[in-house]
């Protein structure tokens, strides 16, 4: 298999494929068309380009989008309550979109004043059986209108109920 960069097309409706990348920039690919496996060195596209065109030896090429998150990020619906660090305010109900062990992205509803860098708390209960509840503290990394991107600050209180959910949960 070969590697290319990916320059879209109008006639382009392949669904890419979704590609994790590990710490040394090594990631595996799998043609979709014959299922050949190959372990590809990808970290030259770390800064820059995240969809890639892949040549596999059965001749068939196909497109795979480049995930270099650290931890793996599933999607949720799960309600929850958040509130800020002083200086910073606010606080209110959040729906929390995905979540990974570093963090988590949440909606707010209405207007805030949410910025990079500022602190708080949240608070939710996962859907699992044992309706596990979790309080953590964030940091803002990411504003997108409505929607939040925080990293969680380092715990190991809830790091097995957590890793439990999201790779068995619902």
């Amino acid at each position: 298999m070969t590697v290319e960069e990916r320059r879209p097309t109008a006639h382009d409706d392949a669904t890419p494929t979704k590609a994790f990348v590990n710490e040394e920039g090594q990631t595996t690919l799998v043609c979709p068309y014959c299922s050949s496996v190959k372990t590809a060195s990808v970290g030259q596209f770390r800064e820059r380009q995240h969809k890639l065109k892949v040549r596999c030896s059965c001749a068939n090429v196909f497109s795979v989008n480049l995930d270099f998150r650290k931890c793996f990020r599933k999607p949720t619906k799960i309600e929850g309550l958040y509130d800020m660090i002083p200086p910073a305010v606010g606080g209110g109900k959040v729906m929390v979109v995905n979540l990974s062990l570093d963090g988590a992205c949440f909606e707010v509803a209405g207007l805030h004043k949410l910025s990079i860098g500022q602190k708080g708390h949240i608070d939710f209960t996962l859907d699992d059986r044992k309706a596990t509840r979790l309080k953590r503290e964030f940091i803002i990394r990411m504003v997108s209108g409505s929607a939040i991107g925080c990293e969680f600050k380092k715990t190991h209180a809830f790091e097995k109920e957590l890793g439990f959910y999201l790779r068995f949960g619902p």
